[in-house]
């Protein structure tokens, strides 16, 4: 009988990851495979993030990056917030902490002095991002060990080390209002919410789901509202984010080699330059990868179409900036046919 119920049991847990790995096709069903713990998440969503992506030596690696374990992450809230919009600002920071991914956030009037956390800021109006103006913004960068060290199950050293999140002041109720409002304590709460939701490492926005991180604006308001009146939050698709070690692969693709040919090159030069990084951001159609010199100058390749390239690798954009196109001999390029 005790044999019987052990199969019963591995038979229902065979059929929800079967279940689970229907709803998520593709690589996140790969990355369910390879996590069968993140089948015990009812209602997760992680397989619609936009993942981090490293070209390297003809390959293209998707991967999760998320901030360590077991250390409390510097906040800096914004310096001109008033007593209201500090408390929203607050009871998001605490919506997070207690939502069950184990992190801890440890206040700091500027992460400038840390070195590494997350800073809010307010606009007076709308917020500039990649995919042009919006009502926030959140920028998340992830340091991984010299690509020299790479090549195993995972990527080495994935951390994210800093998160700038703005988010404006001002909304229009309509597309025809022309006099802007001042957010109010649920739209700020929940705004929040979804913006540190991306400053925790998830990228991209569900399709669907009961999750904070969706792209339906007017479900924003609702989760801080609901924050606001219950002190309670929830999020199982940032639980099963922080259930996987940083630095998670998601997928790897072969690639043409002019793919990573630029990043390559860049990676022994810093490396052989003692170069800090590299580092990795994305966002949803582009990525960056960058390493920093001693005085701060940055030398960076913008990753465009990493989205298309989740489906087809090929598709991936490299284009060097002007730094590094002065650091880089043109006449070694290894060509791409058409894009």
């Amino acid at each position: 009988m005790a044999q019987a119920r052990r199969r019963a049991r591995l038979t229902r847990k065979a059929a929800l990851l079967l279940a689970l790995a229907g709803c998520a096709s593709g690589p996140g069903a790969a990355l369910l495979a390879r996590h069968p713990e993140l089948a015990s998440l009812e209602g997760q969503r992680l397989a619609d993030a936009n993942p981090y992506v490293l070209p390297h030596a003809g390959s293209l690696t998707f991967f999760h990056c998320r901030w360590a374990d077991g250390v409390p992450i510097p906040v800096s809230l914004p310096p001109d917030a008033t007593a209201a919009e500090r408390r929203a600002l607050e009871a998001a920071l605490r919506g997070w902490e207690g939502a069950g991914l184990g992190v801890a956030f440890a206040p700091v009037e500027s992460i400038e002095t840390t070195g590494r956390g997350i800073e809010i800021r307010f606009s007076g109006g709308a917020v500039d991002t990649p995919a042009g103006a919006d009502t926030a913004g959140t920028a998340a960068d992830c340091r991984i060990a010299p690509l020299s060290q790479q090549g195993g199950a995972a990527i080495a050293g994935a951390e994210l080390v800093t998160a700038r999140v703005t988010i404006a002041r001002v909304t229009h109720d309509d597309l025809l209002a022309t006099k802007p409002r001042a957010l109010r304590d649920a739209e700020l709460a929940g705004a929040a919410l979804h913006e540190l939701g991306h400053a925790l490492g998830l990228h991209g926005h569900a399709r669907q789901g009961d999750t904070v991180m969706v792209r339906e604006v007017e479900r924003i308001p609702r989760a801080g509202k609901a924050l606001l009146e219950s002190g309670r939050f929830s999020d199982a698709t940032l639980r099963a984010l922080y259930r996987l070690p940083s630095g998670a692969v998601v997928a790897r693709a072969p690639v043409d080699r002019c793919r990573t040919d630029h990043v390559d090159r860049l990676a022994r030069l810093a490396e052989e330059g003692a170069l800090d990084g590299p580092f990795l951001r994305v966002g949803e159609t582009a990525g960056r990868i960058w390493w920093r010199d001693a005085q701060g100058g940055e030398f960076g390749i913008v990753l465009a179409r990493v989205r298309e390239a989740q489906r087809d690798p090929n598709r991936l954009f490299v284009l060097a900036e002007a730094r590094v196109r002065a650091s880089l001999a043109e006449i070694r390029d290894v060509r791409c046919g058409a894009d």
